[in-house]
């Protein structure tokens, strides 16, 4: 219970961090983003501002030029131009006011809201002292629109946004008026970046809440992957490396995933290397215990007298037998601790390779006899000299001939070959009988392999021949491989490379 406490807490650290750290980070960034825009969008604004405002303009240019056409008696057409003055002010948030060629004012939006058609020609209280300078009249009608931002003349307190437009009864005629806007320039910005505001800090929120979610479930699947690492980490310290992390097939931290798939891989391999070593111990004890218990008997049955002297001598070979098996097992782990510390080097002198492997084939020939087992290749070999350790490739061979021997069922067959092949002698020794399985063809070569149960019953070894044939056999920059075909052959080759021969 502790330890899941322990774990939760854990992940939510890690997640609350991360939340926090991101979050944060993605505040600060829309604060700063939120006080540049408007600055930077500001232009674009003006522009929109000054251009809304001409279009108003535009329009109510052509309801006047629709009402003086109509001789201004038409009360219909007068009220469509309080009406689109009245609209263009309440949308605009503008003052709009119509001027005569004089830069008088003649007509405006208050006027327009008593929709009172003896009031035009008039100006109200507030419009009644403006005049439009000489100057911008005369620019404005030479032009046609104006669209800008200033004080024309002075009348106002503070820079506004004005666009005019003239009003003529037809194309090419003398103006009849001219229609004005003006937006208090100050007031308008505020109202722009109010608006942003209000709009900016919305979307923010919603983006907040929106990505804070995200990263929730992002975060959370990265702290389970850890927290389960960590917990796969403590186990294996403790030499359980059994436990698995998941691994998701659809998952937003893929890299974490990898990793965790590799965490995986890595846990097997410990495992199977773990189960090879208590393999190995259970193995070598068995080798040293049945050898020792057998030499412990026979000397005691000699010493006590049970063993009479006529048997004693064949007993001692058994006793010289069983001792020479446990040096050679000892050599073996000697050998492999040397190899994985990369301290186990070659002395290369040059000698027959084919002289040494008939030498060896000359050693068993007892076991040979006894099995009554078929050797075919040895008389059609050619001498071939290789510059490599006598003693390592005497081993290589020994063991390779040795397991021939054993696994070949009596009256069954041991074929040799060589051949030269791109300067490379290839040496292959194949055994009928007891043949390799196809799922342990893969696995022989390493460190305390027996795969196969019922070849192991005959084999007095603790699953290290192969693993450090091969290696000597790689010390020297040659291969070795291994094949086999069902219920017929097994067979070993070794690669080396030659010197000459006397083919």
């Amino acid at each position: 219970m502790h330890f899941s406490k322990e774990k939760g807490r854990r992940r939510v650290s890690l997640l609350t961090r991360y939340i926090i750290i991101f979050l944060s980070v993605e505040i600060v960034s829309l604060i700063v983003l939120g006080s540049v825009m408007p600055f930077i969008l500001n232009g674009m604004w003006e522009d929109e501002q000054k251009q809304g405002l001409y279009s108003y303009t535009q329009d109510i240019a052509q309801v006047y030029q629709d009402y003086i056409q109509k001789n201004s008696a038409d009360d219909n057409a007068f009220s469509m131009l309080c009406y689109a003055i009245e609209s263009a002010s309440k949308a605009s948030k503008a003052d709009f006011f119509i001027a005569d060629v004089s830069g008088n004012v003649i007509f405006c939006g208050h006027l327009a809201k008593a929709n009172d058609i003896q009031n035009f020609g008039r100006a109200c209280q507030e419009h009644s002292e403006m005049k439009i300078p000489g100057e911008i009249v005369t620019g404005i009608i030479a032009d046609g629109i104006m669209a800008t931002i200033g004080n024309p003349g002075g009348y106002f307190d503070e820079d506004y946004f004005i666009a005019a437009c003239v009003s003529r009864r037809q194309f090419g005629a003398e103006t009849d008026a001219i229609v004005f806007a003006t937006q208090n320039y100050r007031a308008g910005i505020a109202r722009h970046i109010m608006t942003f505001v209000r709009d900016y800090t919305f979307v923010a929120i919603g983006f907040i809440i929106i990505t804070g979610l995200v990263v929730y479930l992002l975060t959370y699947n990265l702290g389970k992957i850890v927290s389960d690492m960590g917990d796969a980490a403590k186990k294996y310290a403790k030499g359980d490396f059994s436990h698995r992390i998941k691994v998701r097939e659809r998952s937003s931290v893929r890299e974490f995933d990898e990793l965790a798939a590799e965490i995986n891989s890595m846990a097997e391999s410990l495992e199977q290397l773990e189960n090879s070593r208590a393999n190995f111990v259970a193995n070598v004890s068995h080798e040293l215990k049945t050898p020792m218990t057998t030499i412990g008997g026979f000397i005691d049955g000699i010493l006590d007298g049970t063993i009479k002297g006529d048997d004693s001598n064949y007993y001692l070979q058994i006793v010289s037998d069983e001792v020479k098996r446990l040096s050679r097992l000892v050599v073996s782990m000697l050998n492999m601790s040397k190899m994985e510390a990369g301290e186990l080097k070659i002395n290369p002198s040059r000698f027959d390779l084919t002289r040494q492997i008939v030498s060896i084939f000359i050693a068993f020939e007892q076991k040979i006899n006894i099995k009554k087992i078929n050797v075919e290749g040895l008389d059609s070999l050619s001498k071939v000299y290789i510059e490599a350790d006598p003693d390592m490739i005497n081993q290589v061979f020994y063991n390779l001939i040795d397991n021939a021997v054993k696994f070949t069922q009596p009256g069954g067959d041991i074929i040799l070959s060589m051949y030269i092949q791109e300067n490379n002698v290839i040496v292959c020794i194949r055994n009928t009988g007891n043949v390799i399985k196809d799922e342990d063809l893969d696995h022989v070569f390493e460190r305390f392999y027996k795969g196969d149960k019922s070849r192991g019953l005959d084999a007095k070894s603790a699953g290290l021949g192969l693993f450090i044939v091969k290696n000597i056999v790689e010390l020297h920059d040659g291969k070795i491989s291994v094949s086999n075909i069902e219920n017929k052959y097994t067979q070993f080759s070794v690669s080396l490379k030659t010197i000459f021969s006397d083919d």
